[in-house]
């Protein structure tokens, strides 16, 4: 899907846009539990997150440790990092609030529990 914001031109498929709600939702994570999350492909996982890191929608987490700010969404609070962690970017934040706004709600199926 296209998609305009503050002058650029977005195209996105549902996945990768369920891909950054899921980060909006569940803060940092690698592409190997994407991949398990949303079964597709690991090769597909580090695509798509190569693609969107590419357009500035995510960023690179370069931290040591990965902090979890809500423990009622993962397990742990506090994790130390041993794969590329990618998490929203400011640009990605923005796209995705406006397209919710103008487009349509992204709906996620999650399965419980989202433990590692």
């Amino acid at each position: 899907m296209k998609f305009v914001f503050e002058g650029r031109e977005y195209e996105l498929s549902d996945l990768e846009l369920k891909i950054l709600k899921y980060h909006k939702i569940m803060g940092p994570d690698y592409s190997k539990l994407i991949s398990h999350r949303f079964h597709i492909s690991l090769q597909e996982a580090f695509d798509i997150h190569k693609k969107l890191l590419s357009m500035g929608l995510l960023q690179k987490v370069t931290a040591p440790i990965i902090n979890y700010h809500s423990k009622d969404k993962r397990l742990k609070s506090l994790k130390h990092r041993n794969h590329t962690y990618y998490d929203l970017s400011r640009t990605g934040k923005l796209l995705l609030r406006e397209y919710e706004r103008q487009v349509k709600e992204i709906e996620l199926e999650l399965e419980l529990p989202y433990k590692r």
